[in-house]
């Protein structure tokens, strides 16, 4: 695998994202999905009537940062249970896999590339499989993957006791 086809497929998913969020942005200012997008103040009589304007077909990153503000209260009150839970588990999964990404990039990574003596080229021109458990010579070196998955896992034990024990206060 090159490096570049990696860099290309990352480009791509990233424009796909920015293009999805664009499109979010736009769709829930649109007064016909008003009661998709806000159907629990709709409900509740406290909805607000939209006319038109050309601000409504403008992308804006707001709703971004409105997100990011609300409390687990504010999101049970509007999105119930069910949209508590999903946050939580999201940032659960962010949590553990930023961890996991963490000890990959400083144990697994160095470990995998200097795994068989060979000459390296430069790194940009290189192909990714020397970055790859195939690349490690034997059982030598494999306890450096053990090691770094036992970290990962005593690290979710962990977030997953500090959650727990945040639920019973």
């Amino acid at each position: 695998m090159d490096i570049a086809a990696l860099l290309t497929s990352a480009g791509i998913n990233i424009a796909v994202c920015v293009v999805l969020f664009s499109f979010y942005s736009v769709l829930r200012k649109q007064p016909g999905n008003v009661s998709v997008y806000f159907g629990r103040r709709l409900a509740s009589k406290h909805s607000r009537r939209l006319e038109f304007c050309l601000e409504r077909f403008v992308p804006s990153p707001s709703w971004i940062l409105k997100a990011w503000d609300t409390s687990e209260d504010e999101i049970l009150a509007i999105g119930g249970l069910d949209a508590v839970v999903f946050v939580r588990i999201l940032v659960f999964s962010i949590r553990v896999f930023s961890i996991a990404a963490v000890i990959c990039i400083s144990i697994v990574l160095p470990v995998n590339y200097n795994g068989k003596t060979r000459m390296h080229k430069d790194i940009p021109w290189e192909s990714l499989e020397v970055f790859t458990i195939e690349n490690v010579n034997g059982a030598k070196w494999l306890w450096a993957h053990c090691l770094a998955l036992y970290i990962i896992t005593l690290a979710a034990c962990t977030l997953l006791y500090f959650e727990y024990k945040a639920l019973q206060i």
